[in-house]
C-alpha cells in the first residue's frame, strides 16, 4: 500500500476526504456551463484534474474512457478539469478530438477551481459520493504505464462508493506534472530573455520542439514559462537533460550535463516567478534545417504508413520495405530517422538486403510492411544503417569513416511497436541519408556483446549478467557504446581490458531506463589495440521493488524479443585500423 498522504486531512478545507466537495460551476468545451450542485444524488461524480501537455496525464486517458464507459452505466459522472493557463479550449478541443479522448472537458481559467480544491499536481483524481462527500483524492493508479499497474486506486475507490461501503485508501500522493498558475515575477535578477534563453537552446530545446521525443516545446517564453517549475525540479535532480553515464565526463561528443551555475540560474528564474526580461536580449533561436539535425540530407526515404496498432496485447515487430534512393554505390556518411508515431515505435533499427526476398514478404502481407518476431528482417542482410529509439541522437561520421550502400540493396525499417491504451496509426518512418562528399577509406562496423542465456530468477534485486569479447584481432579504434536492456534493467557496465592490464571505461550506468535507450559518442576514437578484451556486466532487478517489473507476481525472465522479456547487449562501433579503402568493395559489414 502506498504512503497515506495524511497532511490532506488537515491543510485542504472542504476538499479533504470525508468533507463536503465545494461548489463551482464551469463551462465546458463548446461553453454550456456545469454546476456541481446539480450532479448531487448521483453514485458518484469523478473530478480528474489533466493537463493535454502532461505526459502522465495523457497516459492515463484510455484508463479514464474505459472507467467511464464501465461505471458512467452505474451512475458514475466523470468531469475533466484542465487549468492550465497556457491550454486554452481551442487547444484542448482540438487535441480531444485527436486523441479520441471521449470525457467531457471543463475549462478552469484563472485556476478557480483547482485553487479551491487544492490542488497542484496534475493528474489528481477526486471522488464524491451521492452527498457531494470527498471520499477519495490523488492518483488514478501507481503506474504510467498501464500494464505496470499493481493497485488502480480510482477504480477501487469507485468500487467501494458504488457499492456503499467505505474507501480502503482515501488519499494518496499525486504524480505527474504541476497545474500551470500565472506568477507575479518577484525580481527581474534572472530573466529568460537574457539568462534562460540560451541554455535551454542549448540543452534541450534540440529535443523539446515539435516533432521530437520531448513530450512538449521550450522554444519560447510562454512554452518555458509554463514548465518553469519541473525545469527547476528535474535539473536540480540532474534527471534533465537526461544523460546516464557516471565516469568519463567531458570524453563523450553528445554529453548534456549543466554546470552548477547553469542549474542554480534556472532555480533562481522560476522562484522570482519566471520574468520574461527584455525582448531585446533574445539571441536568435537555433535552426534545424529543414526540420533535421543533421541538415539538409541528400535523400529522404519513407516507409509505408497507414499500419494500424492495436490498443492493448503483445509488443509486434514489422518490417517495412523501401527502394534504395542511389542509382549507383554510396557511402553514407550520416543517418537520420523520424518515426512515424513516436507515441507507439518504441525503436526502428535499419537493415540493407539484396535480392527480393523481403520484398515477397511484404508483398504476401494484406497489412503494410510484413510482420516478423522481432529477432532481424527474417532475410539475409547485407548490412545495416543505424536506427533509432527515444534519446539516441544523430551524429555525422568522421572524415574518411562511412558505412556502405549498394545501388541494388532495399532498406528495410525493422519497427517496434508498443502498445499505449489506444488504437494508433503509424504514418510511416522517415529516413535521412547524407553521403560522403570526399573519399572514404574506413568502413563503420559493429561489435554486439551479448549473453543470449542469461536467465533472472524471481525476487532477485541484483541479478547480475555478463557477456563479452576478445582478445580482438586487430588495433580498433571505438566510435560509440550502446547498452541494451529492457523493464528489470538496473545498471550496465562495458569495461576494455587492454593489453597491459589497464582499463578504459566505455559506459557506465547506474541509473538504467528503458524508455530513453541513447547511444553513447566518444568525442575523440578511442584506441583499443590489438588483445583488448570487452566485458559486459548488467544488473537486473526482477523483486517487487521494482515498479517497471512487467509480472506480479515476479517470474523467471530469459532472453527475448518482447519488453516482458530480457536482453544483455552492448553495441560498440568501430574502424580497423589498418584497413584503407577509396571505394565500397565486398568485405561485408557485420548487420548488428
Amino acid at each position: 500500500m502506498r504512503k497515506m498522504a495524511l497532511f490532506l486531512l488537515v491543510c485542504l478545507p472542504g476538499a479533504a476526504p470525508d468533507e463536503k466537495a465545494p461548489e463551482f460551476t464551469l463551462p465546458d468545451l463548446q461553453g454550456k456551463q456545469h454546476t456541481l450542485s446539480a450532479l448531487k444524488d448521483r453514485k458518484a461524480v469523478v473530478l480528474l484534474f489533466l493537463g493535454i501537455e502532461c505526459p502522465r496525464s495523457r497516459a492515463a486517458e484510455p484508463r479514464l474512457d474505459d472507467l467511464a464507459k464501465l461505471y458512467g452505466e452505474k451512475g458514475v459522472v466523470f468531469f475533466a478539469i484542465n487549468s492550465n493557463w497556457n491550454e486554452s479550449a481551442a487547444e484542448i478541443s482540438d487535441y480531444v478530438k485527436k486523441a479520441g479522448f471521449t470525457l467531457p472537458v471543463l475549462k478552469d481559467d484563472k485556476n478557480r477551481v483547482a485553487d479551491l480544491y487544492k490542488v497542484r499536481i496534475q493528474p489528481t483524481a477526486i471522488v464524491l459520493d451521492g452527498t457531494m462527500t470527498v471520499r477519495y483524492r490523488g492518483l488514478i493508479d501507481d503506474h504510467k504505464i498501464e500494464e505496470f499497474v499493481r493497485t488502480p486506486f480510482l477504480k477501487k475507490a469507485l468500487e467501494a462508493v458504488v457499492a456503499g461501503k467505505n474507501v480502503e485508501v482515501k488519499s494518496t500522493d499525486p504524480e505527474g506534472c504541476t497545474v500551470r498558475r500565472v506568477e507575479k515575477a518577484k525580481s527581474q535578477d534572472v530573466t529568460y530573455t537574457r539568462h534562460v534563453a540560451p541554455i535551454l537552446s542549448k540543452h534541450c530545446v534540440s529535443c523539446h520542439r515539435p516533432g521530437q521525443v520531448g513530450p512538449f516545446s521550450l522554444e519560447n517564453y510562454e512554452q518555458a514559462s509554463a514548465w518553469s517549475s519541473e525545469i527547476m525540479v528535474y535539473t536540480r535532480r540532474k534527471v534533465m537533460p537526461p544523460w546516464k553515464p557516471v565516469t568519463n565526463e567531458g570524453h563523450y561528443y553528445n554529453e548534456r550535463r549543466l554546470t552548477p551555475d547553469e542549474i542554480a540560474t534556472l532555480e533562481k528564474w522560476h522562484k522570482n516567478g519566471a520574468p520574461e526580461g527584455d525582448p531585446k536580449d533574445l539571441a536568435p533561436a537555433p535552426k534545424f534545417a529543414d526540420g533535421w539535425m543533421l541538415g539538409k540530407p541528400d535523400a529522404v526515404v519513407k516507409a509505408q504508413g497507414g499500419y494500424v496498432v492495436a490498443a492493448r496485447g503483445r509488443d509486434e515487430y514489422r518490417c517495412y520495405v523501401i527502394n534504395n534512393p542511389f542509382d549507383e554505390d554510396k557511402w553514407v556518411v550520416g543517418a537520420e530517422y523520424k518515426p512515424g508515431n513516436p507515441r507507439a515505435v518504441h525503436h526502428i533499427i535499419g537493415y540493407l538486403a539484396m535480392g527480393t526476398a523481403a520484398e515477397k514478404k511484404d508483398a504476401a502481407d494484406p497489412e503494410p510492411g510484413y510482420r516478423t518476431n522481432g529477432a532481424g528482417p527474417n532475410v539475409i542482410p547485407s548490412g545495416s544503417i543505424a536506427g533509432w529509439a527515444p534519446g539516441n541522437m544523430p551524429r555525422m561520421l568522421p572524415p574518411g569513416v562511412g558505412r556502405r550502400i549498394r545501388k541494388n540493396e532495399k532498406i528495410i525499417l525493422e519497427t517496434h511497436y508498443h502498445r499505449t491504451g489506444r488504437e494508433e496509426k503509424d504514418e510511416g518512418a522517415e529516413l535521412a541519408l547524407y553521403v560522403a562528399k570526399e573519399p572514404v577509406k574506413r568502413m563503420l562496423q559493429v561489435h554486439m556483446i551479448a549473453n543470449f542465456m542469461l536467465r533472472i530468477p524471481p525476487g532477485a534485486e541484483n541479478h547480475k549478467v555478463t557477456a563479452s569479447i576478445g582478445p580482438l584481432s586487430s588495433d580498433v579504434q571505438a566510435y560509440d557504446v550502446m547498452p541494451h536492456m529492457h523493464l528489470l534493467g538496473k545498471e550496465m557496465s562495458v569495461v576494455a581490458t587492454l593489453p597491459d592490464g589497464s582499463t578504459k571505461d566505455l559506459v557506465i550506468v547506474k541509473d538504467w531506463d528503458f524508455g530513453w535507450q541513447e547511444t553513447y559518442q566518444f568525442k575523440e576514437p578511442l584506441p583499443l589495440p590489438k588483445g583488448t578484451r570487452i566485458r559486459v556486466e548488467a544488473v537486473y532487478d526482477n523483486s517487487e521493488k521494482n515498479r517497471n517489473n512487467p509480472s506480479n507476481p515476479p517470474r523467471a525472465v530469459k532472453w527475448g524479443e518482447q519488453t516482458t522479456d530480457e536482453m544483455c547487449i552492448a553495441f560498440v562501433h568501430y574502424i580497423v585500423d589498418t584497413e584503407s579503402r577509396t571505394k565500397p568493395s565486398k568485405t561485408e559489414e557485420n548487420p548488428k
